[in-house]
C-alpha cells in the first residue's frame, strides 16, 4: 500500500481548478452510464448513474485528473477523451431531486468491487456522496415535537393562540396529527422555549408517500427556485414544501392516494412561488 497524506482543503480546490469538466450536455431522463453533477445545499460532486428510479438513484462517486497510481486499473475510465476515475465499490443512492447537471457517459462493463489503493483518499472522495444521500433524511422532522411540547406544559390553547389559528390546529398539533409548517414553527419559536428549527426538526415523520413523492427529479428546479427567492438553503426549501403541503392536505382530508400526494405537492408548491413574486 502507498503510504500518502490526506489532501488538504487548499489541495482540493487547487485540483479543482486545474480540472477541465467537459460542457454539458442536454438533460436527458437519467440512465445508467450518465455522468451528472449533484448538488444539494453546499455539496456538489461528479457521480455515474448506475440504477434509476423515480425516487431513487444509484450512483458511484466519480472523478477526472487524478494520480493513476492511487487506483486500480479497472476504475480508470475517460470522458470526452479526459482520463477519470470511477469508485465503483463506494455506490450510494441518493434522491434524483440532487442531479443537477448532465456531461455525458461512460461505459459501465469494468465495474469492480475492488478499493482504491489509499483508503484515506477514498474515505475523503465518498464524503459528500454521503452527505447527498442523507439529505432527505437530514431535513425531515423525528416525531418528537408532541413530547416536547408537553415537556413543556405547552396547551393546544396556546399553540393556536401563537399561530392564530382554531382550538382544533392546537390540539392536532399537539397530537402529531397535523405538522407544523417553516411559517408556523417561526411564530410558534415566539411563543415557546424552542427554535423554529426545533420544532420543525420535530415535526412527525412524512409518511411514505410524501417522502418517495419529493424525491423526484421533478421537483428539482421548483424547490431551487423556492430556495432563491427566499434566500433559504436547498434543504430549508424542501423542508418548507414537505410539511407545508402535508399541512395543507390534513386540512383537506390527508387523501394519500399518489396522485392526490402529487396535486396537493404542486399546488403549495405553486401557490408559494406566486405569492413571492
Amino acid at each position: 500500500m502507498i503510504d500518502l497524506p490526506p489532501l488538504t482543503r487548499a489541495d482540493l480546490i487547487e485540483l479543482g481548478r486545474r480540472i477541465k469538466i467537459p460542457q454539458q450536455v442536454e438533460a436527458l431522463p437519467p440512465e445508467p452510464g450518465q455522468v451528472w453533477r449533484a448538488l444539494w445545499d453546499e455539496t456538489a460532486t461528479l457521480v455515474v448513474i448506475l440504477e434509476a428510479t423515480e425516487i431513487s438513484i444509484r450512483v458511484a462517486p466519480f472523478f477526472f485528473d487524478f494520480d493513476d497510481l492511487i487506483f486500480n486499473e479497472e476504475d480508470q475510465v475517460a470522458l470526452e477523451g479526459q482520463p477519470a476515475v470511477v469508485l465503483w465499490s463506494q455506490a450510494r443512492n441518493i434522491a434524483p431531486l440532487t442531479l443537477d447537471a448532465a456531461f455525458g457517459s461512460v461505459p459501465l462493463t469494468r465495474q469492480t468491487t475492488g478499493r482504491i489503493i489509499n483508503q484515506v483518499l477514498e474515505s475523503q472522495m465518498t464524503e459528500p456522496l454521503d452527505t447527498l444521500a442523507a439529505l432527505t433524511r437530514d431535513s425531515e422532522g423525528d416525531g418528537t415535537l408532541r413530547e416536547r411540547l408537553l415537556g413543556l406544559h405547552i396547551s393546544p390553547r396556546q399553540i393556536a393562540e401563537a399561530l392564530g389559528q382554531p382550538l382544533v390546529v392546537g390540539a392536532n398539533i399537539l397530537r402529531n396529527r397535523r405538522p407544523v409548517t417553516s411559517e408556523e414553527a417561526e411564530a410558534l419559536a415566539a411563543a415557546v422555549p424552542l427554535t423554529a428549527h426545533e420544532i420543525l426538526s420535530s415535526n412527525p415523520t412524512l409518511p411514505q408517500q410524501w417522502q418517495d413523492e419529493l424525491q423526484s427529479a421533478a421537483y428539482r428546479r421548483p424547490v431551487r427556485n423556492l430556495a432563491r427567492q427566499r434566500r433559504k438553503s436547498d434543504s430549508e426549501a424542501w423542508r418548507s414544501v414537505a410539511y407545508g403541503s402535508y399541512a395543507l392536505a390534513a386540512r383537506q382530508g390527508n387523501n394519500l392516494e399518489t396522485a392526490s400526494v402529487r396535486a396537493r405537492i404542486h399546488s403549495y408548491l405553486q401557490s408559494e412561488l406566486e405569492r413571492d413574486d
